[in-house]
């Protein structure tokens, strides 16, 4: 094992005995282990309005606050990529700046909180919460190494201990280590069985965060605060460790799920093997169909990385149904369309299935390929989006050949949208049309950009509009915020953009402006398998507004 002091660069190195003195609980791990702890944690101090952490930067530590509070919130503006178009249309050099969401654009798929890396979530309209001594702030970011969620300042002057893995993992037990880290490495390290701190900490959730996290999600908000009581107490808090499977495609339905932290996988077995449904974080629920229905369980979901759920019992859960019918009439339509989903999903007949497979066509879902005997090469549909897109091109008229069609380089809407499994704050989600989201929140992280296999999510370079920056300077909701002086927002940053299909037009930019009908938006698993692929075109939704496209003779072709 490596030095731990190499990875803490700042801050009072704790030896063993210092550090039992600031976390109690360890002295229920066994002697021999503790030695695991030495140098693996130091003393922290910082002074009213010092930084602690910045949202978007990568880690490896937790933080145990030891006296004193913090705020935490999200310093990046809540706004997302706009287009200001320049003198010269494609020719001209356009810029990406950053504009507020319009109150009641959202849709009801989005939810109505930031998921962080701490024990509570951010408001959306007031991303700014406190925490205080005795909490615990940036496990995840621990566990997984991945970027802070949030950024954390002192509100007063504070001590904290900060730690690596190694004593989250004594405190909070030891995660799984999972088959394909056992085969590629010789180290060994010790495993733990957990304190009782893990026990006041799920205690104080259920104390103080878990009514309003069952109230936050848009599913319970007609329960009342007596059956709210009710539910609290029934409810079980158990956590799952990396790829450990929750529950399993055809066993019994016997319990409803409501994600606490971390990320669950949704699959399915298939002939030839598993094919992802989706992915679910914070805030999301599973679980439902089968108790609904009354029906083994459709899907097996797994645990990402360390999970924790709320787990509602099969008995609780009837209770709430019986006695909040608007719960039920929710979760039905819920179930009928993830249902209807998973049905549209089966493997297609037909095709070469050696090259769909090893060309990732059957990971697409809205796939834009190009008619190779049709297209002249006039690169009408790059430009079109690049128009569409502050300038720079979301497509690139390159990638693999199937059969006589070019396979673009653009989002494909994967059904295993990798891009989604990391986001430290949740801002990439997917709606039922299969556009991907960009949340208003994102921090400019990149890992989705990082993950998407095809590389189809790029980071946009942002400006900040002056009208836009004084219509989001809001009031303080609070005196107490009114104090916190946060760091300056930066005059430039990232924001993550990729292909949204459009959705405010007819039809997509890039398969409107081909002048050959060779550029087309397909299910690749339908189009290529059936005689569908002589006449399908894109079916798109119905939409009040055109913003790229405005010649009426021109509306009409696709019609």
């Amino acid at each position: 094992m490596q030095p731990s002091t190499e990875k803490l660069e700042h801050g009072e190195r704790l030896s063993t005995e210092q550090l039992l003195q600031y976390l109690p609980w360890l002295k229920e791990i066994p002697g021999p282990q503790l030695k695991w702890a030495d140098g693996a944690a130091v003393l922290r101090h910082f002074k009213r309005g010092d930084v602690v952490c910045h949202e978007g930067e990568f880690a490896s530590t937790a933080f145990y606050i030891v006296s004193g509070s913090v705020d935490i919130f999200i310093a990046n503006k809540i706004a997302h990529v706009n287009t200001r178009h320049g003198i010269g249309g494609f020719v001209a050099r356009m810029k990406s700046f950053l504009v507020s969401d319009k109150q009641g654009q959202r849709d009801s798929g989005s939810k109505g909180f930031i998921p962080i890396d701490a024990s509570i979530d951010l408001s959306i309209n007031s991303p700014l919460a406190e925490l205080g001594s005795g909490e615990l702030f940036g496990e995840m970011t621990c566990r997984t190494f991945q970027p802070r969620s949030a950024t954390v300042q002192a509100r007063e002057d504070c001590v904290m201990v900060e730690f690596l893995r190694v004593v989250l993992d004594m405190l909070m037990g030891s995660r799984d280590v999972d088959a394909a880290t056992k085969a590629s490495t010789k180290v060994k390290a010790a495993t733990f069985k957990g304190t009782s701190f893990k026990t006041e900490l799920d205690k104080k959730y259920r104390e103080r965060s878990l009514n309003n996290h069952l109230r936050s999600v848009p599913l319970f908000a007609s329960l009342d605060e007596n059956f709210l009581a009710v539910l609290n107490q029934s409810v079980e808090l158990v956590t799952f460790g990396k790829n450990q499977v929750i529950c399993k495609q055809g066993d019994a339905a016997d319990a409803f799920f409501l994600i606490r932290s971390g990320m669950v996988k949704v699959s399915n077995a298939l002939p030839g093997g598993e094919m992802v449904r989706t992915y679910l974080g914070r805030g999301d629920y599973f679980g439902e169909i089968g108790l609904l229905l009354n029906q083994p369980r459709s899907a097996t979901c797994t645990a990402l990385d360390t999970v924790s759920l709320v787990k509602i019992a099969k008995p609780e859960f009837e209770q709430m149904l019986t006695t909040f019918p608007a719960v039920r009439q929710t979760l039905m339509q819920v179930a009928e369309t993830r249902l209807a989903s998973s049905q549209k999903k089966d493997v297609p007949r037909g095709l070469n299935l050696d090259e769909f497979l090893n060309q990732g066509l059957f990971e697409a879902q809205n796939l834009l390929i190009i008619d190779l005997d049709r297209c002249t090469r006039c690169d009408l549909c790059v430009r079109a989006c690049a128009e569409a897109h502050d300038g720079v091109t979301r497509l690139l008229r390159d990638g693999l050949r199937y059969d006589r069609y070019l396979v673009a380089t653009t989002c494909r809407t994967c059904r295993d949208p990798l891009c989604m499994t990391q986001c430290p704050v949740g801002s990439i989600r997917r709606k039922d049309n299969l556009e991907i989201i960009i949340e208003d929140w994102c921090i400019g992280c990149s890992k989705c950009a990082e993950l998407c296999p095809f590389g189809n999510i790029n980071m946009h370079p942002v400006e900040f509009m002056e009208e836009v920056k004084a219509a989001q300077a809001t009031p303080a909701p609070t005196p107490e915020a009114a104090k916190l002086v946060m760091p300056p927002a930066p005059k430039k940053g990232f924001k993550a953009a990729t292909c949204d299909l459009c959705t405010d037009l007819p039809v997509p930019s890039c398969v409107y402006a081909c002048p050959h009908d060779a550029a087309r938006r397909v299910d690749p698993t339908h189009y290529f398998s059936t005689s569908f692929a002589a006449t399908a075109r894109w079916q798109p939704s119905k939409f009040k507004k055109r913003t790229t496209h405005d010649s009426d003779h021109d509306a009409l072709k696709h019609k």
